[in-house]
């Protein structure tokens, strides 16, 4: 063994890709939720809502948008990893 091992750890210099995604997103839903102060009433197949404030219909569709997307790509990477197991 030496002592002329260099390799260091990698240190963490800030903020990452994933982290400046995040803010900017953030800011973008902030940003509709201000723009959005109006009241609407929603109709959707039984369900029904009145006099509703903009924003929050805005940031549901926002949440129910990314659940799908993870719930999509939940099943698309058990169905990929079931096919690489059957082709062994």
């Amino acid at each position: 063994m030496t002592d002329d091992d260099n390799s260091e750890l990698e240190i963490d210099k800030g903020a990452g890709l994933g982290t400046v995604a995040a803010i900017v997103g953030a800011l973008v839903i902030i940003t509709l939720i201000a723009a959005n102060t109006t009241r609407i009433n929603i109709n959707f197949v039984v369900y029904k809502a009145h006099n509703v404030p903009l924003w929050w219909y805005t940031v549901i569709i926002i949440a129910l948008t990314i659940l799908t997307d993870r719930v999509v790509r939940f099943v698309t990477r058990r169905l990929r990893m079931r096919k690489r197991k059957n082709e062994r």
